[in-house]
């Protein structure tokens, strides 16, 4: 098989309208009603219309895993394995396409798209080794005649939501997560990246029936499915009795209901919902590193991250130096579309940050009230970049802005911006930072300090999962445990091989003998 070959373009009826993956078909939904797929960074550009799955599209989905279940289960772990080693091939052999595509219906800078294909790449590839690598336990004798094991086996469906921000990495973490444990999946992504959703789909897809040919293996339709729909469409499907798991990736406010909703029903739920990320400068920092390394918090993905910096805390003694510092640095920072030469050149460039479009209109709009709020609030503006002329009408542009006088009172001080916003506050020193980062609800917690006794008792001391020390703190390497707690998420961890056990459940069995005499 030429993985070159494989089509893993845009596929839409002759309306313009996104077709939907259920029980192994390429199916446009029957709803009248559709979102335009809107380019962020040219929202006059409309790349195809996103039609809503109906009810019955959903149940259709939900009853093809229901009943592909039983026989993917036996499907040999070799076999999984092999799929998705062969779908990370696709992605990595058509990386190119793959990229523009994810920028152009995203708005990220390639450079951003990059990291997020190469994320979404390698956990394929790590999760893809877990269909021969997962691990059961045995215990000693306790009593004679008798042996004990416990094993983990799969759950049945499990429904995936996954946000617009990583249009790669999330989705597949969690989709072969799911798959090579052996459970069936139906996958509602973003309405706002359908066509990086396609082409995981169909990479799948194409990988399922290339292996099955070679091993002589019968798999299902309705393994692996594909719905497009709104967001109102999630807690029909969260509500539905098929699913056994849940998992969830999006914004705090949906993910604590749905997971109020699918835990009140038995299911298992795994969510990553954020909150507030910040990053604390001691008065012995490394100024200069530090200064970079909060513009890049604040401006990679347009701040729409779940480890996204939100707020900075920085030693009161030096804390109007480090601003300074800040506002100078951010003359380097450059907006634009995600596929231009100066964008690529800018994350090419030391000392220059790139700060493409915002997703949407609805996020952009978003957090301009936000910041409106605030201002009628008390919050100061310190300072907020100029969007250029020809960007102003041009797409969802918006200009990095730092604002403090933020207190406890104040909608930026515990709500998550999700975009170029940062807040500012002075602190005392270390403890007062510990004692403001454990009060709010977050995963990551950098510091930058040349003195490694505050550094590591900060790293200590601080309730986060994610902790930095002279880094920014956005993003992570796959193979390595990730994931929000507190309130910030489930505690699950992802984009390492234990992942696949929050898609298991564990069966202990008993069994009893008589030795021959």
């Amino acid at each position: 098989m030429d993985a070159r070959s494989v089509n893993t373009e845009p596929r839409k009826s002759n309306a313009d309208r996104y077709l939907t993956y259920i029980a192994g078909e390429w199916v446009e939904p029957s709803g009248s009603r559709a979102i335009p797929n809107i380019c962020p960074a040219h929202k006059r550009s409309i790349l195809g219309q996103v039609p809503v799955c109906t009810e019955a599209e959903l149940d259709r989905a939900m009853q093809a895993a229901e009943g592909a279940f039983p026989i993917w289960r036996r499907v040999s772990g070799d076999v999984k394995m092999k799929i998705f080693l062969l779908a990370a091939d696709i992605m990595e052999e058509q990386k190119q396409e793959w990229l523009r595509r994810l920028t152009r219906e995203m708005g990220k800078s390639l450079f951003d798209a990059k990291l997020d294909l190469d994320e979404g790449i390698g956990a394929t590839q790590v999760l893809a080794t877990q269909g021969v690598s997962m691990k059961g336990e045995t215990y000693p004798m306790q009593l004679p005649g008798m042996v004990m094991e416990s094993r983990p086996e799969p759950r049945g469906v499990a429904l995936i939501i996954t946000p617009f921000n990583f249009p790669a990495a999330i989705p597949l973490a969690q989709i072969v997560a799911a798959l090579v444990s052996g459970n069936t999946v139906v996958w509602k992504a973003s309405s706002l990246v359908p066509e990086t959703s396609q082409a995981i789909t169909a990479a799948i897809e194409a990988a399922m029936a290339e292996v099955a040919r070679q091993r002589g293996v019968k798999i299902p339709p309705g393994v692996f499915n594909l719905v497009l729909a709104d967001g109102r469409a999630a807690e029909y499907m969260v509500r539905h009795p098929v699913p056994a798991v849940l998992s969830f990736t999006g914004s705090k406010q949906v993910g604590d209901y749905l997971d109020g909703v699918a835990s009140g029903m038995g299911k298992r739920v795994m969510k990553e919902v954020a909150g507030i990320n910040i990053y604390y400068v001691n008065r012995h920092a490394d100024m200069k590193r530090a200064v970079g390394n909060f513009l890049y918090g604040k401006t990679i993905t347009s701040g729409q991250r779940c480890t996204s910096i939100q707020e900075l805390l920085c030693d009161q003694e030096v804390y109007e130096d480090f601003l300074a510092l800040a506002i100078e640095g951010a003359k380097g920072v450059v907006m634009g579309d995600g596929l231009s030469d100066e964008l690529a050149h800018t994350d090419a460039t030391p000392g220059m940050w790139s700060l493409p479009p915002m997703v949407s209109q609805k996020q952009f709009d978003r957090l301009k009230n936000l910041l409106a709020k605030s201002v009628e609030q008390g919050g100061r503006i310190r300072y907020q970049g100029e969007v250029p002329a020809a960007l102003k009408d041009e797409g969802y542009y918006f200009p990095l802005t730092l604002i403090d006088n933020v207190g406890p009172e104040n909608v930026l001080y515990s709500e998550e911006a999700f975009g170029p916003v940062g807040v500012c506050t002075p602190v005392k020193d270390v403890n007062e930072a510990i004692r403001i980062i454990n009060k709010k609800i977050g995963i990551v917690a950098c510091i930058d300090s040349k003195d490694k006794d505050v550094t590591e008792h900060f790293i200590q001391q601080v309730l986060r999962t994610r902790v930095d020390d002279g880094r920014h703190g956005t993003g992570c390497l796959w193979g390595t445990r990730f994931g929000g707690d507190r309130g910030a998420g489930s505690g699950n961890p992802s984009l390492d091989e234990n992942m696949v056990y929050g898609y298991t459940l564990w069966k202990t069995i008993y069994r009893v003998y008589s030795p021959p005499t």
